[in-house]
């Protein structure tokens, strides 16, 4: 259990907080009798349109001006300043395809969408696919939902959510473009049009293009940089509005991106990897365990077999070998050809409409109806270092479809508010990949294997019910009862009878209790659980008897399935205003307990069918513990009408508190031996500390003939965190300063800018992972002593100034 220590910590870190104005995102306005205030922002992260400071749960809200005065170009760069939300841009993708928002400390890391811990959303409508390309000159706000939603959004939103709600088409013709340049060859330029086709119906086109080159020099390859990125994208929506009862909204856009290696390499590698096993000749093993901070790399170590030859040979022989098969069968709509070389080449559209009617005065009827298809081809270095190591190519295909239908109403004068629904989601995925070694010519594991294909349905009902049981104290209640029904064909075809489909069952529950204790402070608890459904280790059901032995020596109860695993969550928070509005602050203390926990791991078994004599097989299980306390503020002051303060903080502490008693903790054990207990080691990947601060100065001057001067400064912390459980080796904390002047007239903003002021080059992420670099594989381990580890770092990107012109006619 917890010491009086732990309580004390989140004692003092809230009184600290609450020490001074750390404030909401929002503007400054004036008010009828020209006061100062900050303008009211309306969300829907609970289904309704109601104020931020009125809605008992814990958010980060930041509206489309706020985003692009902030230079925001996507989720990656909200979450910075959104407390309790951490995104790690990491795993060799450029952030855009296992990119996965973790909340609170909580981290399962999985390249299945089936998987993910939280879940995004546009217009309330499920997108399982990527999010990196939904730019936010599209968006009216980003709505940053913290804590287990289950209740409301359902599958994946385990630990929170993220919404997005897109703009309305205007009612005036309008046109916008913005047009960015910047050094290390930035280019973005992004454009709309908007306005009424007729009194009831209005439209609009928007599209965006964007490239930059790679901030970091490819050692191994001349003339290659590390972080190219292109991508565009183009949508458009139409609003039907015949009357005021009557709402109608589609919407639609398709996307590409073109990418080159990303920016990531190996770091504390054989000399100093974090744990091993295999044993030497005459004694002991070749482990060793490293202690310490991993920072930035030597450019000499920023070093990758990404060139076209390795690209040209690893997909020669992809195409030589009869086993393979791949996105060339067609299963994938990409080929090798779309892709033309190491990086990332992706796709995708979405469709979706949204339909609201007033049924009369008190009673309203919702249905959301939404499609998303979203697919990847990836080739690069595994091992992230030079000299031959794997070459790994990999391909998926996510396509979702969801509905939902909601009545919502009220009686007994607003006293009683409800709504009840029910909603569908159906989630395909095709995954196909494996692992090139140009040195023995093979594929490893095994082949390029034929594309696994894995789905979820699910089926849900939910209610919610608010009673005012004073004119200050209210009573929310919410539910839902969910089916997921979880398939992976193959993982039938070596067993003797079938496991596939699974149907898992939950109710999710939300009780909230919300205090009005003065017209301009409002307090709240609750309490909430969020499920994260189970699945299938199809690995596991590939073996033979004697492989299951094997494997149960260090991991008992491992089997061709785990259980889902589940979070409880009690929160209190505080959302005041003071000094006639000037202020505005939110605060959010919580405590949470994950049980059943799921938890990936590896084992190497005895395999005479491959050529070193064994196979590493992967596989999840459930059983570990870890309790989460924590506490977030964000807040705006207005200190006068020329200067805002805004800003956000973050104390989040994750721990293993239970393990299950003889099981292969991993890393950990393989570390401090098969009889250590984890217990209390920190949850990894995920920092104790986080915060933001912004300062704007606006001033009217002569300039332009009457413009707007101002002057931000945006300053992010991101504390230290380490790359896995044994809490051995921690990115080095960091903290990256923006600076941004200009003139902003009516119709036109001149901005100047210049990003990572410092040129701060701590990584950006980390992930411990197996070593298959040539060093190691020549090492006395033996060719494949994957029992070696390293740390593969997302690398920053580094200072640059350029000039943004934001115009609307």
């Amino acid at each position: 259990m917890r010491t009086f220590k732990a309580g004390g910590r989140v004692l003092a870190a809230s009184v600290f907080m609450l020490s001074g104005p750390l404030p909401v995102t929002a503007w400054a306005q004036e008010t009828a009798d020209n006061s100062l205030s900050i303008e009211e922002i309306v969300v829907t992260a609970r289904k309704r349109s109601e104020s931020l400071q009125d809605t008992p749960i814990a958010i980060s809200a930041f509206g489309t001006e706020e985003m692009k005065a902030a230079g925001y170009e996507n989720i990656i760069d909200v979450s910075k300043a959104a407390p309790g939300l951490f995104i790690e841009p990491i795993n060799g993708a450029n952030a855009k395809v296992n990119t996965s928002p973790r909340f609170r400390g909580i981290v399962f890391d999985s390249s299945s969408p089936l998987q993910r811990t939280s879940s995004i959303f546009i217009d309330g409508i499920l997108v399982s696919g990527g999010i990196q390309t939904i730019g936010v000159q599209n968006l009216e706000r980003v709505e940053i939902i913290k804590g287990p939603q289950s209740a409301l959004f359902g599958r994946n939103t385990f630990s929170g959510a993220i919404n997005y709600v897109t703009k309305d088409p205007a009612e005036e013709l309008e046109i916008g473009l913005s047009v960015l340049g910047a050094s290390r060859e930035e280019y973005r330029v992004a454009g709309s049009i908007e306005g009424p086709i007729t009194p009831w119906l209005g439209g609009r086109l928007e599209g965006s293009y964007a490239e930059q080159e790679g901030h970091y020099d490819n050692a191994n390859v001349d003339g290659q940089t590390l972080g190219d990125e292109k991508s565009w994208n183009f949508g458009g929506s139409l609003l039907f509005t015949p009357n005021d009862r009557l709402r109608i909204k589609v919407r639609g856009s398709v996307y590409e991106d073109n990418d080159g290696p990303a920016a990531f390499v190996r770091q504390a590698g054989f000399s100093q990897h974090n744990f091993g096993g295999f044993a030497l000749p005459g004694g002991g093993t070749t482990e060793t365990a490293f202690r310490g901070t991993i920072g930035q790399p030597r450019n000499s170590e920023i070093a990758l077999d990404t060139s076209q030859l390795d690209f040209d040979n690893t997909i020669a022989a992809l195409r030589a070998d009869p086993r393979a098969s791949g996105p060339d069968t067609g299963t994938i709509n990409l080929d090798w050809e779309d892709l033309g070389g190491a990086g990332l080449v992706r796709e995708g559209y979405r469709a979706a409409t949204t339909f609201s009617f007033d049924l009369n005065d008190n009673l309203n009827l919702s249905i959301l109806a939404g499609y998303n298809e979203d697919e990847w081809l990836i080739a690069t270095d595994f091992d992230a270092s030079p000299g031959g190591g794997f070459f790994t190519v990999g391909a998926q295909q996510v396509e979702d479809l969801s509905f939902e239908a909601r009545l919502s109403g009220a009686f007994s004068n607003d006293r009683f508010r409800w709504s009840a629904g029910a909603n569908y989601v159906d989630i395909e995925v095709t995954d196909s990949g494996g692992f090139w070694d140009p040195i023995l010519g093979f594929w490893f594991p095994g082949v390029f294997n034929a594309p696994t294909e894995t789905s979820a349905e699910t089926i849900g009902a939910f209610a919610t019910l608010d009673v005012d049981l004073t004119d200050k104290l209210t009573l929310i209640l919410e539910g839902r009862y969910q089916e997921d029904e979880i398939s992976e064909p193959a993982v039938n075809t070596s067993l003797p009878s079938p496991i596939s489909p699974a149907t898992f069952y939950s109710f999710l529950p939300r009780v909230l209790l919300q205090y009005q204790v003065t017209d301009n402070a409002m307090v709240y608890a609750s309490f909430s659980e969020g499920n994260l459904p189970g699945g299938f280790n199809e690995e596991v059901g590939e073996l033979d008897a004697a492989q299951l032995a094997e494997l149960a020596i260090e991991n008992p109860g491992v089997g061709t399935t785990f259980i889902e695993e589940t979070l409880t969550n009690y929160e209190l928070g505080l959302k005041q205003t003071a000094l006639d509005g000037r202020l505005a602050f939110n605060v959010a203390a919580f405590f949470m307990e994950r049980e059943d926990q799921i938890f990936s791991g590896f084992q190497i078994v005895a395999d005479p069918a491959n050529v070193n004599g064994v196979r590493t097989v992967a596989f999840t299980d459930n059983g570990a513990t870890s309790e989460i306390f924590g506490v977030e503020v964000d807040g705006t002051f207005v200190v006068n009408e020329n200067f805002t303060l805004q800003g956000s903080l973050a104390w989040i502490d994750a721990q293993i508190e239970s393990f299950p008693a003889g099981s292969n903790a991993g890393d950990f054990t393989a570390v401090f031996g098969p009889d250590a207990d984890p217990q209390g080691q920190q949850a990894p990947r995920f920092p104790e500390w986080s915060g933001s601060l912004s300062g704007i100065y606006e001033k009217p001057t002569s300039a332009f003939g009457g413009s707007d001067f101002f002057v931000r400064t945006d300053a992010f912390y991101t504390g230290t965190f380490y790359d896995e459980v044994t809490n051995l080796a921690e990115i080095e904390s960091a903290v990256e300063i923006n600076l941004r002047t200009g003139f902003r007239l009516d119709n036109l903003t001149i901005e100047l800018f210049v990003t990572n002021l410092t040129d701060e080059d701590a990584p950006i992420g980390g992930n411990n992972i197996a070593d298959t670099g040539v060093d190691v594989r020549f090492s006395p381990g033996g060719l494949f002593d994957f029992s070696q580890e390293s740390v593969h770092i997302a690398l920053r990107d580094k200072r640059q100034v350029g000039l943004r012109l934001d115009m609307r006619f």
